[in-house]
């Protein structure tokens, strides 16, 4: 099976305002960007995604984390985003200096990172500017709140850190997309990751379950699951990213239990760098579920 256009691949629209069922950047919805590791091509997806994204109105990009910014200490790389007047970005002062793009301050939370005191900019001049966001994500989310409110931006992205889908939960009502990098001697285990991810991303969403559903309120870990009373019938957690079950455990306890959450975020589609493994055998180990969410790695290197 091909990857099909950059895609919301549940209903094979374009990922791109305007359509029935599409990505739809407007109304200042956010889209974060999370992968299974470093280097699995989130900022370049970012960076795909921003003419889109720009077709609703200026864009407002964040980072968590210093990630983006620890890429830009070695002076040879080039930064990480190439920003248009109108655009949103939160940087550092220092960052924001070397940046080739000009900006205006429209805030200075007066949070310190690892590369600087942060600060919020709208763009003036197109160029390139390097992310450098928070770690602390509630502060994150007061000043994505901010921009929303201010209507500094139609559309928000967030460059998130790897491995942390527990960072989608504090967005807010964000949808999001997943990157990896599978080559041969991963593909088992990055395919079994991902067809446990899009299994319980795609749980069906009940806020208020009935009285015989078994409501969890923590996380679900392994001990959790062996704990569960036996001859359950349906249990409801919090959201997908409170589960810490390995990807068999996942798949089994869904096989055994009918499960739903009480809040939904909504996968946009997997991003995969595939190395020395072709489109059909990536296709054929995802199965046929997973396979429907395939949207291409603008980093991808081709088998």
């Amino acid at each position: 099976m091909q990857e099909v256009p950059l895609s919301d691949s549940a209903t094979g629209a374009e990922l791109h305002p305007g359509k029935s069922g599409a990505w739809d950047p407007a109304g200042s919805s956010i889209t974060a960007i999370t992968g299974l590791e470093k280097g699995s091509g989130k900022t370049t997806l970012l960076n795909a995604l921003l003419p889109l994204a720009r077709r609703a109105g200026p864009a407002a990009l964040f980072s968590i984390g210093v990630d983006g910014g620890l890429k830009a200490r070695d002076a040879s790389r080039p930064a990480d985003v190439r920003v248009e007047p109108g655009d949103v970005v939160m940087t550092t002062d220092r960052f924001a200096r070397a940046s080739s793009a000009r900006l205006e301050i429209l805030d200075a939370p007066g949070e310190r990172a690892a590369l600087g005191h942060l600060v919020l900019g709208r763009v003036l001049r197109a160029g390139d500017v390097t992310l450098v966001g928070t770690q602390n994500l509630a502060s994150l989310s007061e000043t994505i709140d901010r921009v929303k409110t201010e209507g500094w931006a139609a559309a928000i992205l967030v460059d998130g850190a790897a491995s942390r889908l527990t960072q989608v939960g504090a967005l807010g009502d964000a949808k999001f997309l997943f990157t990896a990098r599978v080559d041969r001697g991963s593909l088992a285990r990055v395919a079994d990751r991902l067809r446990a991810l899009v299994a319980v991303a795609g749980l069906p969403v009940i806020p208020d379950p009935p009285p015989e559903t078994l409501r969890l309120d923590g996380p679900l870990t392994e001990e959790t699951v062996e704990a569960l009373p036996s001859g359950l019938t349906s249990l409801s957690i919090p959201d997908f990213t409170k589960s810490f079950l390995p990807p068999a455990l996942v798949l089994r306890l869904l096989d055994r239990v009918p499960c739903s959450v009480r809040r939904g975020f909504r996968l946009l589609g997997l991003a995969i760098v595939r190395r020395d493994v072709s489109s059909a055998e990536l296709s054929q180990h995802l199965g046929p579920v997973a396979s429907r969410m395939l949207v291409p790695n603008p980093y991808e290197v081709a088998a």
